[in-house]
């Protein structure tokens, strides 16, 4: 699975399930800063917390069907 994140997809599955990147981090137990350094591309994901983060959000991704 590439933890690249799909910016636009994952901003979209959000805004289906009424949340926010700030809301869904909070609920996920993860901070905001990291969550959107992942979504903007700053981080690369390839461990770590960026990692979680961005395997959760693709997941996101598919269970609404934005792939």
């Amino acid at each position: 699975m590439s933890a690249a994140v799909d910016r636009d997809a994952a901003l979209h599955a959000l805004r289906k399930r009424g949340s926010t990147l700030k809301q869904w981090a909070k609920d996920q137990g993860y901070g905001y800063r990291n969550a959107s350094n992942v979504i903007r591309g700053t981080s690369r994901a390839h461990f770590g917390q960026g990692r979680e983060i961005a395997e959760k959000l693709n997941k996101l991704i598919e269970e609404t069907g934005n792939v």
